[in-house]
């Protein structure tokens, strides 16, 4: 049985919302209201809520006394990568090249290190890319890339395949 109370103080030390818990739980945030308030006593999801809220499954359930008893170390949050950018891809016979010329110049590498260069190697890749670019004609034909009669015009500049 979870103590709502105990419940409610780990995620006011750990400065976490019910909602935010419930994302990082895989649970919906009415369960965690639930527990907190008393609604519901117990979850499935016990070991990994104590996980979160860097306690022990028997802190929350009243068993121990010490919120630190037990505990499991954090999960070290992933890293990413974070690139946003408008991409227009070549046909697959270009990327196929690409691919092609990757593995070529990785023979005998372990899967390891294939991967890792791979990811390396990517948007290096991707932004060498070159193959026919989908265009849309403009009204004005005289007007130079990426502009029209009425002014600027935020698409990319486009030249013909």
């Amino acid at each position: 049985m979870i103590d709502g109370e105990r419940l409610a103080e780990r995620l006011k030390a750990n400065g976490l919302s019910q909602s935010e818990l419930a994302r990082r739980v895989g649970i919906s945030q009415q369960t965690i209201h639930k527990l907190v308030v008393g609604q519901s006593r117990g979850s499935t999801h016990i070991a990994a809520i104590a996980r979160e809220l860097a306690t022990s499954p028997a802190y929350l359930t009243g068993d121990v006394d010490d919120p630190h008893e037990g505990a499991a170390p954090p999960r070290p949050r992933p890293t990413v990568q974070v690139a946003t950018m408008q991409v227009l891809l070549p046909d697959q016979r270009a990327l196929a090249r690409m691919f092609l010329g990757i593995l070529k110049a990785s023979e005998g590498m372990s899967q390891d290190a294939l991967s890792d260069e791979l990811a390396r190697m990517l948007p290096k890749g991707l932004g060498l890319l070159q193959g026919p670019l989908v265009f849309e004609d403009s009204d004005d034909v005289d007007a130079p890339p990426g502009e029209t009669e009425g002014g600027h015009d935020d698409r990319p500049a486009r030249r013909r395949a």
